[in-house]
């Protein structure tokens, strides 16, 4: 078999590769890394894993325990309702203002996007990050119109608890064809104006992994928590 190398990469660059294995959930909340692990999946001295996992630990992706070991954060499901909460009445909110008015040239994207996602949707293997960057272009787009770009970012701030929270409902439900669905439906919504539909579809959609995961939360998939 031919092994793979990734010569020369920097702390920066595992940095990445590190985070984005812990967003899309491969590795999970709570396991267990090394820097020995890593230095050799990568094909590097420890130097630079360090100074990524310094990194990763000051953005709360991983703990650092002194004499046990480095684990991935587990998620706070209090926290994550209150995510969820906050980015349903911002993003309500913002529709709102804008929801009957958006150009055709805005709409036309909006319309692209639901094109991929039902590309991806089709496919026989779905990769969940690839459905989950659709899936939030879709929201970015609306907020880029509304000129409320800075408030997207903040809400991205949150990505160690609520992104993760998503990938665990997309990856352990696979309900790739509800989720596309309710992007149609929303999008109905900001086309026509429809203000009373838009509270009710919003708490639907922003709201619906906690409905679909149900009580796995406290049990299959428990271990993935903070024990409160």
């Amino acid at each position: 078999m031919t092994s793979v190398h990734f010569k020369g990469m920097n702390s920066d660059e595992i940095y990445s590769a590190l985070k984005e294995d812990i967003l899309n959930l491969k590795l999970a909340p709570g396991q267990l890394i090394s820097e020995n692990e890593i230095a050799n999946k990568y094909n590097v001295s420890r130097t630079p894993v360090k100074t990524a996992f310094l990194r990763l630990s000051s953005e709360k992706f991983i703990e650092i325990v002194p004499q046990k070991g480095t684990y991935v954060t587990l998620l706070d499901l209090d926290l994550i309702k209150e995510i969820i909460y906050m980015r349903t009445v911002l993003e309500t909110t913002v529709l709102k203002g804008i929801i009957g008015k958006i150009p055709t040239e805005v709409l036309d994207r909006l319309v692209l996007n639901l094109k991929m996602q039902e590309e991806i949707v089709s496919k026989p293997i779905i990769e969940p990050s690839e459905f989950y960057k659709i899936d939030s272009q879709f929201h970015a787009i609306c907020f880029e119109y509304a000129n409320k770009t800075k408030l997207w970012e903040i809400i991205q701030e949150f990505q160690v608890y609520y992104t993760r929270f998503r990938m665990l409902d997309i990856v352990a439900v696979g309900r790739f064809d509800r989720l596309y669905e309710e992007h149609c439906q929303l999008f109905e919504i900001i086309e026509s104006g429809d203000s009373a539909g838009l509270e009710e579809m919003m708490n639907l959609h922003l709201h619906g992994n906690l409905n679909r995961l149900g009580d796995r939360i406290y049990n299959e998939l428990g271990d993935y928590f903070i024990k409160k």
